[in-house]
């Protein structure tokens, strides 16, 4: 390859690099140049922190949290939600079927708080719990 050669190439290259340039342009008055710098990270940040609370902590927290009402419910059907034999009663009755619903419930809702919360502050940790910051 001769220098003739190399610089036909680099020529074409330029020429093609200017001739797209207009369509990857940035529309400055309609996107703030900020936030198109910031647009990759949220991304990131946003899919992990919902990928993460949709997938561990809602369901765990909803579980949790499931089981508790479903017991207490079930326990109160049975005539004292206090008391021991209706609260043990009731968490081999209706312990189990409660959390996993309210796990699914949870982790539907904690995908999309952990996206919501990830986008507008990315990795932090509320991003990545189901818990409101306060």
């Amino acid at each position: 390859m001769n220098k003739k050669n190399l610089g036909q190439i680099l020529t074409t290259a330029l020429v093609a690099v200017s001739a797209v340039a207009p369509a990857l342009a940035l529309d400055y008055e309609a996107k703030p140049v900020h936030w198109v710098l910031m647009a990759p990270w949220r991304t990131a940040g946003a899919l992990s922190g919902g990928l993460f609370t949709g997938a561990v902590s809602g369901p765990i927290d909803g579980g949790y949290h499931g089981s508790l009402r479903g017991t207490k419910h079930v326990a109160g059907e049975f005539g004292d939600e206090k008391g021991d034999l209706q609260l043990a009663t009731a968490s081999t009755v209706a312990g189990p079927g409660a959390a996993v619903i309210g796990g699914t419930e949870s982790g539907y809702h904690g995908f999309f708080h952990g996206f919501k919360t990830g986008w507008d502050k990315p990795f932090s940790r509320w991003s990545y719990l189901t818990m409101e910051e306060k």
